[in-house]
């Protein structure tokens, strides 16, 4: 059954009262504080037909009405609109960042306290695989007769080492030349890109320096990325015992999700792939995440999307506000990064 003016005026009141006061709520409330042109009686009207359709429910017969997961998911694609965040807002997000020295890690970290501090949740950011990370330099010296130390500094800033073993002695110069081949033709493009697209192709133009085609194939499997740690950030536990006071049962729910390492990646990483915001309302997510919804969007270096971050709180969170927070911060750590990435 579609929704009515009515109906969906109702919904929306009763949504923004529940999650403003955490408790059931009921047709004189509603009528006392709201504006919405309807008696009492026409309000109780509506109250039980939305709750026959199971947008609402209640918990003790008389005691008023609570949204349902569905209600929630109705709410937040129908009925929001949008805040729109206060330049004084935008300018903590940034002065956050400016603190910072650039580097990837430290933005990461400063995005989930960001998170956790304006929407009195959990933030959580999903770092990038490693493999998603884009080569910005790449240096071989000579260690000791046939091994060689392959240096990537990458643009995120992390730096990878690696002892490979080649079939003579190269000198110095030889190797500086290999780098150099390497660094016209590789720089900017992930390890798989450099693996599976940019090294066949030097192959087939056959313009390099020699010594180059004798060592391809030893450079190309050192390149393989390490994807068994994905970073993960998370900030702002201690908001959330204030936000499910008096629920015990859902904070260790929450709690335990947040310490399920695998949980968190699959859930933002199904994510990071999307452009836009996103909203998980319990049980649509997962069965353990009754009463409790994320927010998330996917962040990005240059065009290339490398991971997500969001917040994760009790269902009935200001959508109004984390909405807009989570979208206005993903797109400046998307600037970010990938001016340091330049």
């Amino acid at each position: 059954m579609e929704l009515s003016q009515r109906h969906r005026m109702i919904l929306k009141a009763t949504v923004d009262e529940f999650i403003q006061e955490n408790r059931p709520v009921g047709s004189k409330t509603l009528f006392d504080k709201h504006d919405i042109g309807l008696s009492p009686a026409s309000i109780r009207t509506v109250l039980k037909e939305l709750e026959e359709m199971g947008y609402l429910a209640s918990r003790h017969t008389s005691g008023g009405r609570i949204p349902t997961e569905i209600g929630y998911r109705f709410y937040v694609d129908s009925l929001v609109v949008l805040y729109e965040l206060t330049i004084k807002e935008k300018q903590r997000i940034q002065e956050e960042y400016l603190k910072m020295q650039f580097k990837l890690d430290q933005i990461l970290k400063a995005t989930a306290s960001v998170l956790a501090s304006l929407s009195n949740s959990a933030g959580v950011v999903l770092g990038p695989a490693k493999s998603l990370d884009t080569l910005k330099h790449v240096e071989l010296i000579h260690v000791h007769g046939d091994e060689v130390l392959m240096i990537m500094v990458m643009r995120s800033g992390a730096v990878l080492n690696r002892s490979v073993f080649l079939d003579r002695n190269y000198s110095q110069e030889e190797l500086y030349q290999i780098s150099k081949y390497l660094n016209d033709n590789a720089k900017g493009y992930d390890m798989f890109e450099i693996q599976e697209k940019v090294i066949p192709s030097l192959l087939l133009r056959k313009d390099g320096p020699l010594d180059f085609y004798k060592v391809s194939g030893v450079i190309s499997a050192a390149m393989t990325p390490d994807n068994s740690e994905v970073s993960l950030y998370i900030d702002g536990l201690k908001n959330l015992y204030g936000r499910f006071r008096d629920e015990e049962e859902q904070l260790n729910q929450v709690l335990s999700l947040l310490d399920d390492k695998r949980f968190l990646t699959g859930m933002f990483g199904d994510y990071s792939e999307h452009d836009g915001v996103y909203t998980v309302i319990g049980k649509d997510g997962d069965g353990r995440m009754g009463g409790v919804s994320i927010i998330t969007s996917g962040y990005r270096m240059g065009e290339k999307r490398i991971g997500a971050m969001g917040i994760i709180g009790p269902q009935r969170m200001d959508y109004h506000r984390a909405l807009p927070l989570v979208d206005f911060t993903s797109k400046l750590v998307s600037e970010m990064i990938t001016r340091i990435s330049k």
